[in-house]
């Protein structure tokens, strides 16, 4: 026996941190321990370190007993254990996923608030309420933030804290910032700061029911009267309605939306339009307005998401958002700026997605790696239950998860750098030189994170068994969350389509000029003859580690693929004498989107790799750096078709791909929980019975279900209790 523990334990430094997930072995030990010395049983009442010394069956041994460590720590939870084994400084770790220990401190103490508030605080309870009841928690969780709570924080901090979203939040999330960005002076006064004031409910409605990405031949119209001075808003058809705008059901007083602008009877293309829909002493529909909520979805049902008519609304001249566009009194259309600005501006709202899905995914992550250390499952050989996470495959379904988290929090960070850069450069210098390649990065960025956290969120599900699919586990109503994200701003196929389009237009581009067009897309420079001297990254295990030598095999593969689509177009144009739009339309579609992904991989990699550089802390750079190699051996060996086909790599090469990423998440398995706890949501946040900090968890699940769930109360037995029994007392008309 003491050979057999010894053996399991010898390679261990602190072997006293196995045994005390082991304390029946470690009990049985002790006994072996003081039968072979009698002394022992004396010294151990002393509370001591001791040496024991024993000849084994194979050599010499010292044999730490660590009593005071042990005495202390027997009753440990399984969290607390894993957390000991953790590399890095957790909280320093949170600094950086929340830039900076200033905003770190904010966030924790929002989320204190919303813990410490009876009506803030998320309640087992209300999970299956009904859409009327969820309508109204959230309007009252809204107005209580308002009372207490900081603005800023609240449209930082309160997106995930709640697994359904506030009322009215289109307000300061869109209705403003468009204000803000597209108006004058005077219509910031007008409609911008009463909405900041909460004195109109402002959203924005976009998307019509037959259109929604083609933002161009929507037909909704507005139509400018000289007599009057104002605009004329009109539905002209079934297929003009507006569909899906937040807050519009049955929230919003104001409503910015698109529409057609005709003077005299030309078309002057997509304009902004402010429309008041409801009175606002008394909020009532105002004429000509037909306004309502679109029904129960598939998630955000706190929201009322609308459908909204006009019967030839008039509405003031000054409704038209005139900060680049302008319409004088006698009906001249003239141009003040580049309404490119637009663009730019839902940029930035896109933007948003990008910040929520990480956060999503981590938060889903810090569920399930919390209840796999603690869930267990058969028994090794020495007869003790294996917690899951011990299992080689939970670990490659999980590990590599995280480092896709990490790779889209990094990625977010600087899309959005860049998005504030390419405002502010429009704004100050009138500079649009960076717009398009803002639109390939947010764009790619948008599709494939998105795409990324919502199918890994299934896997999270999916990890937690049985359990995982209950909503008390915390789980699904984060599936739920993630799920609009995919077609919301920008249907990702659309997007993606746009990014590979873009891309070889940029290699047009290049191939004159014999630069690329920007660093975004840096390997566009002399790319066939970069490709033509192909020299393979990976030509040995050991290049396998080497953080560089993975970026340039993600170079290769989008170069390859920009060049193969390119090539491509040129047949497809010279030879069958296409247009780009047919061409691209109905015979590159696949290739397209292949460039957006292998895009979004490298820059993405790419990034992660930067981002190394600037960190301090050797134990936490240690730990991302294996997160980031991770990352691009994963999207390596997603594509790897592509790579074997462009002769890029080989069969071998990608076998010491596989060996290195199996070394690198048994390697970071210890650091698991510590990677997904730096992100901080604290309980009332991650709103899981089975992913609680302090383990327990099914003591939790078992109390949520039995005292916390409203279909074990007694009121409601008693109210069902006499539809019950007419069932029990019919008489089916069927017979068996």
């Amino acid at each position: 026996m003491i050979q057999q523990v010894w053996n399991v334990i010898k390679d261990d430094l602190v072997f006293c941190q196995i045994f005390i997930c082991w304390d029946q072995i470690f009990k049985k030990f002790l006994i072996l321990m003081v039968s072979l010395d009698k002394q022992l049983s004396k010294k151990f009442n002393k509370r001591e370190t001791y040496w024991y010394q024993k000849d084994l069956m194979r050599g010499q041994c010292k044999i730490v007993i660590l009593y005071k460590y042990i005495n202390k720590n027997i009753n440990m939870s399984e969290l607390e254990i894993a957390r000991k084994k953790i590399s890095f400084d957790v909280k320093k770790l949170s600094h950086f996923i929340w830039e900076g220990e200033e905003r770190f401190n904010r966030f924790m103490a929002f989320q204190k608030l919303c813990s410490s508030d009876p009506l803030l605080r998320n309640n087992p309870k209300d999970i299956g309420i009904g859409r009327a009841e969820t309508y109204e928690l959230y309007a009252r969780k809204m107005k209580k933030l308002l009372e207490v709570a900081d603005l800023r924080d609240i449209k930082e901090f309160a997106t995930l804290i709640y697994p359904e979203a506030l009322v009215s939040s289109l307000n300061y999330e869109m209705f403003m910032p468009t204000i803000l960005n597209l108006g004058t002076e005077e219509q910031v006064k007008l409609f911008y700061e009463p909405a900041s004031r909460w004195e109109i409910l402002g959203c924005y409605s976009q998307t019509e029911l037959a259109h929604g990405s083609d933002i161009n031949r929507i037909e909704t119209i507005a139509t400018y009267d000289k007599q009057t001075k104002c605009f004329i808003i009109h539905t002209p058809s079934l297929k003009a309605t507006k569909w899906w705008g937040s807050d519009m059901g049955i929230t919003a007083t104001h409503v910015v939306t698109q529409a057609q602008l005709y003077i005299d009877g030309k078309r002057c293309g997509v304009q902004n339009f402010v429309v008041q829909i409801r009175d606002v002493k008394t909020h009532q529909t105002l004429p000509g307005v037909l306004v309502g909520d679109i029904g129960a979805k598939f998630g955000y049902n706190s929201k009322d998401n609308g459908y909204l008519r006009f019967d030839n609304v008039r509405i003031p001249k000054v409704n038209m958002l005139s900060k680049y566009v302008n319409v004088s009194d006698d009906g001249q259309f003239t141009k003040t700026g580049d309404d490119k600005i637009w663009h730019a501006t839902m940029q930035l709202m896109r933007q948003h997605f990008l910040d929520s899905v990480w956060k999503c995914l981590g938060i889903g992550l810090t569920i399930v790696i919390r209840y796999s250390l603690q869930r267990k499952q058969f028994k090794d050989s020495l007869g003790q239950e294996i917690p899951i996470f011990d299992y080689q495959l939970q670990q490659h379904k999980l590990i590599p998860l995280i480092a896709e988290m990490y790779g889209c929090m990094i990625g977010s960070k600087r899309v959005f750098a860049m998005a504030q850069d390419n405002v502010a450069r429009i704004k100050q210098k009138n500079d649009f030189s960076k717009m398009m390649e803002v639109h390939v990065v947010l764009s790619a960025s948008k599709a494939y994170y998105t795409w990324n956290c919502f199918f890994a969120l299934e896997k999270v599900r999916q990890c937690a068994g049985g359990h995982g699919y209950s909503y008390y586990s915390g789980i699904p109503p984060l599936i739920t969350e993630m799920s609009p994200c995919v077609v919301a701003e920008g249907d990702n196929t659309v997007l993606s389509l746009s990014v590979g389009k873009v891309l070889l237009m940029y290699l047009n581009k290049a191939m004159q000029s014999g630069k690329a067009p920007n660093t975004t897309c840096d390997y566009l420079e002399d790319i066939f003859n970069y490709l033509t001297e192909l020299k393979q990254p990976l030509i040995s295990k050991e290049c396998t580690r080497d953080l560089a030598k993975v970026l340039a095999a993600l170079r290769y593969n989008v170069a390859f693929n920009v060049a193969n689509a390119g090539q491509k177009l040129q047949a497809l144009m010279g030879d069958k004498g296409l247009t780009f739009k047919e061409a691209t339309d109905k015979h590159l579609g696949i290739l397209l989107q292949e460039i957006a992904h292998t895009q979004s991989n490298y820059w993405t990699y790419r990034t992660f790799l930067e981002e190394l550089n600037t960190l301090v802390d050797p134990n936490i750079k240690a730990a991302l750096t294996q997160l980031c190699l991770l990352y691009g051996l994963n999207k390596i060996l997603e594509q790897q078709g592509q790579l074997f086909e462009y002769g890029v790599l080989s069969g071998p090469q990608f076998v010491w791909i596989r060996e290195t990423r199996d070394d690198i998440i048994a390697n970071l398995k210890d650091n698991a929980l510590g990677l997904v706890e730096a992100i901080a949501y604290d309980d009332n946040s991650v709103r899981s019975a089975i992913g609680d900090s302090q383990g327990n968890p099914y003591e939790k699940l078992y109390h949520w279900a039995k005292d916390l769930n409203p279909l074990n109360e007694p009121e409601f037995h008693e109210q069902v209790f006499k539809t019950i029994k007419t069932i029990r007392t019919a008489s089916p008309h069927a017979k068996l």
